[in-house]
């Protein structure tokens, strides 16, 4: 019975690893590196999303550079300031997809919609905080 439940999960309740890995890339991985890291999640992204063509490719791409250049203004080694970054992008990213389904004339928002984009953002930041702080340490000993 337990197996059971966990085959069935909804969507929004499993944290957004793609999302994850382009930030990351941004924030941690300099250079050519951390762009070539980028490219196969935002393609995964793109292929598994029924969006229009390339709007989740280049929402990606966005959000790399989005995440590289917080990453080169702001030191972010403590949990909160991390914590905030992907919130603030994770709902950059929402209220950009809100704002091109309403503009091609679609209503995507509702009250369930809206809690289940809460849960996600809220999942996937909880989950990329302790991940990305590892995964950075681990960084830096690598190039040390």
């Amino acid at each position: 019975m337990r197996l059971a439940a966990l085959r069935f999960r909804p969507w929004f309740l499993l944290p957004d690893f793609p999302f994850l890995a382009v930030v990351y890339s941004g924030l941690f991985v300099p250079g050519i590196a951390g762009f070539l890291c980028a490219l196969p999640p935002a393609l995964f992204r793109e292929i598994t999303t029924s969006a229009p063509s390339w709007s989740m490719f280049l929402g990606s791409m966005a959000l790399y550079f989005a995440s590289r250049e917080i990453g080169r203004r702001f030191l972010l080694r403590s949990e909160p300031s991390l914590l905030s970054a992907v919130v603030s992008l994770l709902a950059a990213e929402s209220f950009s997809v809100v704002l091109l389904l309403t503009l091609s004339g679609a209503r995507p928002f509702t009250f369930l919609w809206g809690a289940q984009e809460a849960v996600r953002i809220a999942w996937t930041s909880l989950i990329g905080v302790p991940l990305f702080l590892d995964l950075s340490v681990r960084w830096r000993r690598v190039r040390e």
